[in-house]
């Protein structure tokens, strides 16, 4: 049964989600000139939607398009009733482009209760030397775009439906080195292979510049910005980061998101406030930066950037209702003024955020965060 809590739905009930969207959709300025903060959105991923639904089986949902379709329909017919959105794709591809990590030979394994993760492609620095001369004879060109994409994308295009826009973001540089490698033995190669981990830096910046070439160029994708989601550059302490991973992001930025003007942002939900420095100088733009970060320190040291929320995601899916409201009072208060803050969850919603939550997460936003006038 559907994750709804009664208890939200009370407190909800007199909530006009069409009219909560129609104004959110006044509310994307940077300034203060409008009603209130934007609700950067109630949208979930895979995790949430399996205990939403409470799904039996996570790898019928990864094989099976009619039966991930029909959960999607599902869930955002239940969304749309109670929220007004419907977030998730109801027409899912099969297949893909390749991905960054593919290129060294790191691959998804799927498991029964579980979400993709990749599995590190070894610990053995003689090998993975190999591995990066392998790489390095690649023709990215032709290995980006299997036959099998390549299908469905004409198949696809024949039938007018809509294409996406590739080549706009990816996964950071210190979650794509530990996923290829596992984390310990990058952080220790670090140390001792620091060369080897060199050539690995320079030979990812190559892949990511190449690879989204061709992904852009492919489907007509001319836009001046780039997403980053990488969580586990908490891992790596300031010296490593400006070592093996500011350099990666500087070029793969300074190509596909030029400044002046090239939008610039940064998912990290992990404790990487040891990195705000070096995110100000790679002219990061926008974030959505872990819980246990201070939004005031985010604000004091990345002045300009906008804030993409900044709620803890278990304090929405564990917290008493004043909690929650009492949360979205202080963060908005502590880095509101100027229109530069965008109510969200620091992080993805949590699995077990029910619906009832999520409108709550909106009557708070629509009370506690207006601006005057």
């Amino acid at each position: 049964m559907p994750l709804i809590e009664p208890e939200f739905m009370t407190l909800t009930r007199d909530l006009d989600p069409e009219a909560f969207w129609a104004e959110n959709r006044h509310c994307s300025r940077l300034d203060e000139a409008k009603p209130r903060c934007a609700l950067g959105g109630v949208g979930s991923d895979d995790h949430w939607i399996f205990e939403f639904m409470q799904v039996p089986s996570t790898l019928r949902y990864y094989r099976d398009k009619s039966y991930r379709d029909d959960l999607h329909r599902q869930t955002n017919d239940l969304m749309w009733e109670h929220l007004r959105v419907r977030p998730h794709d109801e027409d899912t591809w099969e297949n893909a482009p390749k991905r960054i990590e593919n290129l060294f030979g790191c691959e998804f394994a799927y498991h029964e209760g579980g979400t993709p993760w990749f599995v590190p492609v070894g610990d053995d620095p003689l090998e993975f030397a190999r591995i990066l001369d392998r790489v390095e004879s690649i023709d990215i060109d032709a290995w980006a775009l299997p036959e099998p994409f390549l299908a469905e994308w004409d198949a696809r295009r024949a039938t007018g439906k809509p294409l996406p826009k590739l080549g706009g973001g990816s996964r950071g540089p210190a979650t794509v080195i530990t996923s290829v490698l596992d984390p310990q033995v990058a952080l220790l190669w670090c140390y001792d292979e620091p060369d080897l981990m060199d050539r690995f830096a320079r030979i990812l910046t190559q892949g990511y510049l190449r690879l989204n070439r061709r992904l852009r160029a492919f489907s007509g994708f001319s836009g001046t910005a780039w997403w980053i989601t990488d969580d586990n550059c908490c891992l790596f302490n300031a010296k490593q980061y400006r070592r093996f991973c500011m350099p990666v992001l500087r070029a793969v930025l300074d190509e596909f998101a030029p400044l002046p003007g090239g939008r610039r942002y940064q998912h990290s939900d992990s404790a990487m406030a040891h990195h705000l420095d070096a995110q100000r100088e790679l002219g990061i733009d926008s974030v959505n930066y872990g819980p246990t970060i201070d939004p005031a320190l985010i604000r004091a040291r990345i002045p300009d950037a906008v804030i993409n929320g900044h709620i803890p995601p278990f304090l929405l899916r564990n917290g008493s209702p004043e909690e929650i409201r009492a949360r979205v009072r202080s963060d908005f208060t502590k880095v509101g003024a100027g229109g530069r803050l965008v109510i969200a969850t620091a992080g993805s919603i949590p699995a077990g955020t029910g619906i009832g939550r999520l409108r709550w997460l909106m009557e708070c936003v629509r009370t506690e965060t207006r601006y005057g006038g």
